[in-house]
């Protein structure tokens, strides 16, 4: 497999409501802005993508009131993959608009990942050793490595069948991530972390990727340096995480860097119009400059710092759907100035 670089994706959600007609509009809204690896729309969620499923199979896990519960100690997850339903969509989709298909490069799956899942099931507080800091006010999946890794296995496995379909980018999203490795590991050792990220990815033949948004501590971009993981997803443009990266280490490690040039963390401001939340396209320019300086071309993916989803409470879906549309089109515009 040819290592990825300088092309266009995005993270996943979209500010659409959950509907097959919204995950229609958002795909070919990626298409129709010229993005080459489009993503299906993920309009739900990324914990309850997952998390639902296991709780409609009755198997010890329960929601209430929108929070996850584990009834005993034991984490019981369905060997059989499930939540394949974003897969089989975008193939039937593609198969009804074969035009769609032949103007992009490939398409790209987003998952949710082990230590994120994990952070939103509640579990009993005697089911595991109390740590010295806890970071979260509930007791967590996430504090146990055999919950972990028995949720990487489980995704793993959910990978598998994605890359059977055909998607070309399969990428765990994990923020959480960026809250449990800092300068200091919480709740598990490096080692730790670094094979149940593997195990996550283990099953994914095409390009796997990570998606950790926020400020990225060095020892987690060493973490992903060294873990069998292809693309390193971060956001990038608050100014935080862009020295943390250099095309040496980059080629080194044999790592594509998707580049965040997008803001998708946006304020209401009175009196707007969609353009005034939409950059420009060179202001864009300069972003992909600034990273192709840093990095290379070669080892680039551009795309918006995170998911669209925010947008929809914020400008509703007519609105926010507009911005998205608007900014794709500049990012795509930007980066064929540039070439």
């Amino acid at each position: 497999m040819d290592k990825m670089g300088w092309t266009t994706t995005v993270v996943g959600s979209f500010p659409l409501k959950d509907n097959l007609e919204n995950m229609e509009i958002g795909l070919k809204a990626q298409i129709d802005t010229g993005i080459e690896y489009p993503c299906y729309p993920q309009l739900v969620p990324m914990i309850d993508q997952f998390l639902d499923p296991i709780v409609a199979m009755d198997i010890g896990l329960v929601k209430r009131k929108g929070r996850f519960y584990l009834e005993s100690d034991q984490l019981e997850l369905p060997k059989d993959p499930f939540a394949l339903e974003y897969g089989k969509f975008i193939i039937e989709f593609f198969k009804n608009n074969p035009d769609y298909r032949n103007r992009i490069k490939g398409w790209k799956a987003c998952l949710t990942g082990p230590f994120t899942l994990a952070s939103e099931i509640i579990i009993p507080e005697d089911s595991v050793p109390k740590p010295q800091i806890s970071l979260f006010k509930d007791t967590t999946a996430i504090l146990s490595y055999e919950m972990v890794m028995q949720l990487a296995k489980m995704m793993s496995r959910i990978a598998a069948e994605y890359n059977k379909m055909g998607a070309d980018i399969i990428s765990m999203d994990e923020p959480m991530l960026g809250i449990i490795v800092g300068r200091k590991m919480y709740y598990h050792s490096e080692e730790e972390a670094l094979s149940i990220i593997n195990e996550a990815v283990s099953s994914i033949s095409c390009n796997s990727s990570v998606h950790v948004c926020g400020r990225i501590a060095p020892k987690l971009r060493d973490i992903l340096l060294q873990s069998n993981v292809n693309i390193m997803d971060h956001e990038m443009t608050s100014g935080h995480n862009k020295k943390l990266f250099d095309k040496e280490t980059l080629e080194q490690y044999n790592k594509s860097l998707a580049w965040g040039v997008l803001q998708t963390q946006i304020q209401w401001a009175p009196d707007s119009t969609p353009d005034t939340y939409i950059e420009s396209v060179t202001q864009i320019k300069d972003s992909i400059q600034e990273a192709v300086d840093q990095v290379g071309k070669e080892n680039l993916i551009l795309k918006p710092d995170c998911g669209f989803a925010p947008l929809l409470s914020i400008f509703g879906e007519e609105m926010g759907m507009k911005i998205v549309n608007g900014k794709l089109r500049n990012l795509v515009q930007a980066k064929k100035e540039i070439e």
